[in-house]
């Protein structure tokens, strides 16, 4: 394959791991963050960002409401930075990418669901 040829995409992770690693996350976080396990834990919550982060966009962009758009928008922009951050405190770094994971997962199950037609919708 030469350079110029796209990469097919890794598959996305499943939402249960990421949920289980969310939390596990927060339980970390309360106890001691810090040790291989907890940077082991750091790297799959980031990848498991990077590679939510595309579908959860799409998400957030073709919602019709401004504003719940603007903070998904906002929300995977965010997820993002917090991925690609190194440094600061272990224990917020645990929370946050705990948190952002789990909120791409659920953006990025609810992008590969056909929206729903006007007529089906319920007040």
């Amino acid at each position: 394959m030469n350079q110029t040829e796209a990469q097919p995409a890794p598959p996305l992770p499943h939402p249960r791991d990421v949920a289980l690693d969310a939390d596990l996350a927060l339980r970390l976080a309360a106890g001691r963050p810090t040790g291989a396990a907890a940077d082991a834990l750091r790297e799959r919550l980031r990848g498991y960002i990077r590679a939510l982060a595309g579908p959860a966009d799409a998400y957030a962009q073709r919602m019709a409401d401004n504003r719940a758009k603007d903070i998904a928008v906002n929300t995977v922009a965010h997820a993002r930075k917090v991925a690609d951050d190194r440094g600061g405190d272990p224990v917020a770094s645990l929370r946050l990418l705990g948190k952002s994971a789990e909120i791409l997962s659920r953006y990025a199950a609810a992008a590969s669901r056909p929206p729903t037609p006007l007529s089906d919708r319920r007040p």
